[in-house]
């Protein structure tokens, strides 16, 4: 590197005299979260580490944000000594958002930002419901099924993959089938998936 001490030596039949300088070379800072990915997804309940790597002369200090504001590192929410690494112990929905790390020093500020996705995996309440009907009576079945993102509910019959048709519709998120009016042949093993 140019860094360095720089001397200047003006010398004649007199004598001569010096000049010194010391030459600091500032490199702007740089930062870039888990080598450029603008979006991490993380499941429900795992582990995630995001990392911030930062260069610059001198080593910038570092910060980490959330939606604009400053980290709170409560809730399992632990940022490394160096401030390098966010390590969250148990993803939750709480914890997906946009992370910022923030790198700054006397060469400037940089700043990168990722944003987590947080996954929940299917869940169906309850497993199995027991129902009886009145024959020619209307019947709605009901699949609460819970999922971030939003998933795609397939309902069975047995093995039989149902669509809606005269005398059966799906609602549009396919969360509830309604049989209009129930005959004996509409009995069995209903299923949705």
């Amino acid at each position: 590197t140019d860094s360095g001490l720089y001397t200047c030596t003006a010398t004649n039949t007199m004598g001569n005299t010096s000049l010194h300088y010391s030459l600091h070379v500032q490199v702007p800072t740089q930062v870039l979260i888990n080598n450029g990915e603008s979006q991490v997804m993380a499941i429900a309940n795992d582990s995630l580490s995001i990392r911030c790597h930062a260069t610059g002369v001198p080593m910038p200090q570092l910060r980490w944000l959330k939606d604009g504001r400053p980290l709170d590192t409560g809730d399992g929410v632990v940022v490394s000594e160096d401030g390098g690494t966010l390590h969250i112990a148990h993803v939750g929905l709480s914890h997906g958002g946009v992370y910022i790390c923030q790198g700054s020093s006397w060469a400037g500020e940089s700043q990168a930002e990722v944003q987590v996705l947080v996954q929940v995996p299917p869940n169906i309440e309850p497993n199995v419901v027991d129902l009886a009907v009145l024959e020619n009576s209307t019947v709605s079945l009901q699949c609460l099924a819970t999922r971030v993102p939003a998933l795609d509910i397939t309902w069975y019959k047995g093995s039989e993959q149902l669509v809606s048709s005269p005398g059966r519709t799906l609602s549009r998120d396919g969360k509830r089938l309604e049989i209009l009016s129930a005959r004996l042949p509409d009995a069995g093993s209903y299923r949705c998936v």
